[in-house]
């Protein structure tokens, strides 16, 4: 029979590659590219925990009071500072000035508001932070996610490592006795 030669059958297959490569590739160039619309860029949806330079305090969460540390990153040097802050007063560290406004114990958010829900832990402390003269923050952190919510400081990471709660005084039944004057009927 006929037989072929493997040297001959390499030649072969090598030329026709050589010849049909150029015309695959030119194939390709007559299709105009078109923008999908699953490729173009999503925009992030609005984060209610997000760091907003100005978020709301709720009435209920300036009412409660205590004391929270906070924990600042100075980046460029790597090194750690801790900041204690109780209600309502203001404390300077280097060039900011931070204020504690409010505390939850189990912050979580209900159809777009903050409540307080005694179910769950997430301690939080509303905290203000001002850089000269200029309010930087404004909102919540949270002491079980430091690294998601907080302010966007240029050589600074703050974050929140603990949460301190007074209970409010409950009156005692002596208490309002020996405040109340009269006498019996």
């Amino acid at each position: 029979m006929f037989a072929v030669r493997p040297v001959r059958v390499r030649h072969l297959l090598s030329v026709v590659l050589v010849v049909a490569m150029p015309l695959f590739l030119n194939g390709c160039d007559n299709e105009k590219t078109t923008q999908i619309d699953w490729q173009l860029p999503l925009a992030a949806p609005d984060d209610p925990h997000g760091a907003q330079a100005d978020q709301p305090l709720p009435d209920w969460a300036e009412q409660v009071t205590g004391s929270a540390e906070l924990v600042l990153l100075q980046k460029d040097k790597a090194r750690l500072f801790n900041v204690g802050l109780e209600s309502g007063q203001e404390v300077v560290f280097q060039d900011m000035h931070f204020r504690l406004l409010g505390l939850a114990e189990g912050l979580r958010m209900k159809s777009g508001t903050y409540i307080e829900d005694k179910n769950v832990h997430n301690p939080a402390a509303f905290v203000e932070i001002s850089r000269q003269g200029r309010q930087v923050y404004r909102g919540w952190l949270y002491q079980e996610f430091p690294e998601l919510f907080g302010p966007d400081m240029a050589n600074w990471k703050v974050s929140l490592h603990g949460v301190v709660i007074t209970p409010p005084e409950i009156q005692t039944d002596s208490d309002i006795s020996e405040s109340i004057t009269g006498t019996r009927p």
